[in-house]
């Protein structure tokens, strides 16, 4: 049986149950026709057993009594009308409720506790119960199937709760659980978990590693954690993963939100994370004080949440929208900040749009990180557009194979076009902003990669967008940003920036008056022994060119070096109240040019001298994280403009080359 033959069938299914009095809402008639497929495909499960086990020379004995089995009840011809109702309401499910005496049997009289509705048309119901009876489930490619229908139908279906959730395409969570490669006795953990679609595969994962009695008890009943706050899609879930050999699934129907992130306890964490938050969504203020970093923002939550929730030298795998990688609220600037500097993440998967068919025009990533260690180098990878396309579809859906290059590169660190890494120090210097676009594309100029480049630079121009939308509601509330009274800097500065002495110097380092340090251009003098040494964390002026802004912010190892024997190195000390990039700002700015004016001294050319440095007076920011977050803002928008004119002017040129050349666009080598 075909996806597009069992589709039908349960439209058909749908149809009929829309129509009765006790079905019309979308939720009651999910819920009828879930439980119905259930008891369909667990018969089919309980058949194969019997089969297997009459091969092995063995006995298995099923679950249900004979009466119960799908097969006597759904066929029998006398079974109809009113009885067949009084059956199912009577019998069928009190038996069901009542099941016990092993992790499975309990398991499922919890999921039939739950379970009130049945149609009013006993005559409606048999045709339903006929069609039903007509899916072949036998084959485990069709108990994959069930999934993907019931999370296509309920992702359409706003009213059944499921608005703002993102069907996962099976490659990317099959692609997801192959690079985190969970093992037998890890604890696998989606706390979004819908019809338990990384779960179930996680299952498929582990489940040839079970060998032994104790094994099995692990696989069944310590391994497989999820919450899920919509009814159906919990219901779904824990049946799903019943269906895939995991006797007792761990699913609990809550709001995962709503438990306190700042308070799970070690006991409570887990091995591996593989999810798929909701992300659009909002979230109320009593919900948002769960975390340590508030915003009504569903994606930023449930990210916290997994931070939260991971336990030392756990793995974990997200799909997150492009806005976490740049926004620039505090919440969404502090949260980074954490990621990179608590846990290790290890690569940054870049997918194109219409890669989720229910939001064509979401651009998403696969974030993975583990928690032991800060980060030191992100692996990134774009993965390419469909060949001739501006994107992907439901007609063009992404596939496995697209997806090869990933895992070459995240497995084995097999590089292809489409890879490529950033350091630790690099994100830093860029605000903490993770929005690294592919190097790749200035360097693709045939008329084939024109859609992907116009693509891209509306992804940029809607990146710069949100940006200086954060920027404009930061200026109209500049509450949130706090200053204390003017202080002197006085002993938060100490002056470094040792003299080479006999040691000589390696590389020269200059100050531009836009504040970056570059390559000394000129000729050292002969006698370096009064060069200073520059260092990371340092900072270093010109002191007669100071007040036009020549001082810069040494932020990584790459600029470390000499400077002249004639300039000053300082850097803050471990006690300071402020950021090295908050005192950068403010000495650039106009109020801290004014500052180093009345500070300086000199008669015919005026210079900055340290004691001048620790006399001059700066507001201190009340709520560092506030402040910081603000600049990396500020950061983040200098960038994208910097790189905007590259970006518009390459997909310019693409564009023209289709125009004047459309046969170009057949073929792209290496696509």
């Amino acid at each position: 049986m075909t996806l597009s033959e069992l589709q039908a069938k349960i439209k058909s299914a749908s149809d009929k149950m829309r129509a009765d009095d006790n079905t019309k809402n979308a939720l009651k008639y999910l819920e009828q026709l879930t439980w119905l497929l259930f008891l369909k495909v667990f018969d089919s499960v309980e058949e194969e057993r019997q089969t297997f086990a009459q091969i092995d020379g063995t006995t298995y004995r099923p679950l249900f009594r004979e009466k119960y089995r799908w097969g006597n009840w759904a066929r029998s011809r006398d079974l109809t009308g009113d009885k067949l109702i009084t059956f199912v309401s009577d019998d069928l499910l009190p038996y069901l409720r009542g099941l016990s005496g092993s992790p499975r049997a309990e398991r499922i009289a919890a999921i039939f506790a739950e379970i009130r509705t049945v149609m009013k048309s006993g005559y409606s119901l048999k045709e339903v119960v006929a069609i039903v009876d007509s899916i072949n489930f036998h084959a485990m490619d069709n108990h994959h199937a069930m999934s993907v229908i019931y999370e296509s139908l309920l992702a359409q279906t706003a009213d059944a709760g499921w608005s703002g959730e993102f069907y996962t395409p099976r490659p990317v969570v099959e692609s997801m659980v192959r690079i985190i490669d969970p093992k037998l006795g890890e604890s696998v953990y989606d706390p979004c978990c819908g019809s338990a679609g990384f779960l179930v595969s996680s299952a498929t994962h582990v489940k040839p590693l079970v060998k032994t009695k104790e094994q099995a008890a692990t696989f069944n009943s310590a391994s497989f954690y999820g919450q899920e706050s919509g009814e159906i899609a919990a219901l779904v879930g824990t049946m799903n993963l019943i269906l895939h050999g995991v006797e007792d699934p761990q699913i609990v129907r809550r709001n995962t939100l709503e438990q306190d992130a700042r308070n799970i306890s070690p006991n409570e964490q887990v091995s591996i994370i593989l999810t798929n938050p909701p992300f659009g969504g909002t979230e109320n203020p009593q919900v948002q004080q769960n975390f340590p970093s508030r915003s009504a923002a569903t994606e930023l939550l449930f990210l916290q949440h997994c931070m939260a929730k991971l336990r030392d030298n756990g793995r974990a795998a997200i799909v997150l929208p492009d806005g976490i990688l740049y926004r620039a609220e505090t919440a969404f600037s502090t949260v980074r900040r954490r990621l990179l500097n608590e846990f290790n993440v290890t690569a940054i998967v870049r997918l194109p749009t219409g890669v989720f068919p229910t939001a064509a025009d979401t651009r998403t990533n696969l974030i993975f990180f583990s928690k032991g260690g800060r980060t030191e180098r992100v692996k990134y990878y774009q993965v390419p557009s469909p060949l001739g396309k501006r994107s992907y579809s439901k007609t063009n859906p992404l596939t496995a194979d697209t997806l090869a290059g990933v895992e070459a590169w995240l497995q084995d660190g097999i590089a292809d076009e489409y890879a490529w890494e950033v350091d630790y120090d690099t994100i830093v210097e860029r605000g903490y902003d993770l929005d690294i676009p592919w190097p790749g594309a200035g360097e693709i100029s045939d008329a084939s990669a024109a859609g992907e480049r116009i693509e891209s630079l509306r992804a940029q121009l809607a990146t710069l967008l949100e940006l200086t939308d954060a920027l404009s509601a930061s200026h109209g509330d500049l509450d949130s940003y706090p200053l204390s009274p003017a202080v002197e800097l006085a002993g938060w500065v100490v002056e470094t920036g040792r003299r080479a002495g006999s040691q000589v110097p390696d590389r020269f380092v200059g100050v531009s008056n836009e504040g970056g340090l570059t390559p000394f251009k000129g000729a050292p003098a002969k006698d370096t022994s009064r060069y200073r040494e520059l260092r990371p964390g340092d900072f270093v002026f010109n002191p007669m060119r100071v007040n036009v802004g020549s001082i810069a912010l040494c932020r990584r190892e790459e600029e470390a070096g000499w400077v002249s024997p004639d300039y000053t190195v300082f850097r803050l000390s471990g006690d300071a109240p402020f950021d090295p990039e908050y005192l950068l700002m403010f000495l650039k700015s106009e109020q801290g040019r004014v500052e180093i004016d009345r500070e300086s001294r000199g008669a015919v050319r005026r210079r900055l001298y340290m004691d001048g440095v620790r006399k001059i007076k700066m507001p201190i920011p009340g709520d560092r994280e506030s402040w910081a977050a603000l600049i990396s803002s500020f950061t983040s928008v200098r960038r994208h403009l910097r790189e905007l004119p590259t970006v518009s002017f390459g997909a310019l040129s693409s564009f023209e080359a289709a125009v004047l050349d459309p046969r170009d666009s057949v073929d792209t080598p290496g696509r």
